[in-house]
C-alpha cells in the first residue's frame, strides 16, 4: 500500500512539473486575436489584418471610399449587397470589441458586426482607418438593442435614457478587416 502511494506522488510531481515552468501546449495556443493585432502594432507593422472568417481574402483595390457608399446605399433597393470600404471607426464596443461603427457623410454611421463573432476589433479602435469587406444592408434596430451597443460604447445613462424609438440603420455583417495606419 505504501508504494501505491510512493508511485501516485511521483506521478503528480512529474505531471505538474516544477514551480515556475512554463508550460507548453494547449495555454500558448489560446493567445487570442488582441494579443496577436498588439503584437504586431508594436512591431511597427502598417496594416493588422484581423481573421477572415469564411476564409476568403479581398482586393483592397476595390474598396469604395466612404462618399462612393453612402451613393450606393442612398441608392439601395434589394436585400444586401457585398461590398468593400475604407472609413473612419467613429466608436467600437468598449467590452469586447465585437462591434464598430464607420462614419458616413451627413452625420450618418454603418454599424459593422462580424460574422458569427468570427473575429473582433480591438476596443480602443475608435478614430482609426478600417477597411471592410462584407455585406451591407438596411435594417431596423429595437429600443433593447439600441440601448444595448450604447451601453457598450460606454454611453452615460441619461443618454441611454434618451433612447426611446428604433431607427432605420446602415448595417454590415464583415467578413473580414483591415485596419490601416
Amino acid at each position: 500500500m505504501k508504494k501505491l502511494w510512493i508511485i501516485a506522488a511521483a506521478g503528480l510531481l512529474i505531471a505538474c512539473g516544477e514551480p515556475g515552468e512554463k508550460q507548453t501546449g494547449e495555454s500558448e495556443k489560446e493567445q487570442t486575436a488582441e494579443n496577436k493585432q498588439q503584437e504586431k502594432q508594436s512591431a511597427g507593422e502598417d496594416e493588422v489584418t484581423f481573421p477572415y472568417h469564411d476564409g476568403a481574402e479581398f482586393d483592397a483595390s476595390e474598396a469604395l471610399s466612404v462618399e462612393e457608399f453612402n451613393q450606393k446605399l442612398d441608392a439601395f433597393s434589394g436585400d444586401s449587397m457585398r461590398v468593400t470600404v475604407t472609413a473612419d471607426i467613429s466608436a467600437a464596443c468598449k467590452k469586447k470589441g465585437c462591434w464598430m461603427k464607420l462614419e458616413l457623410p451627413e452625420d450618418q454611421n454603418a454599424h459593422i458586426t462580424f460574422k458569427d463573432y468570427g473575429f473582433f476589433v480591438p476596443k480602443d479602435s475608435q478614430g482609426h482607418n478600417m477597411l471592410v469587406n462584407g455585406m451591407a444592408f438596411i435594417e431596423e434596430t429595437d429600443v433593447e438593442t439600441l440601448k444595448h451597443y450604447a451601453e457598450d460604447a460606454g454611453e452615460s445613462e441619461a443618454d441611454i435614457a434618451k433612447i426611446t424609438e428604433p431607427e432605420l440603420n446602415y448595417r454590415f455583417i464583415a467578413t473580414g478587416a483591415k485596419a490601416v495606419k
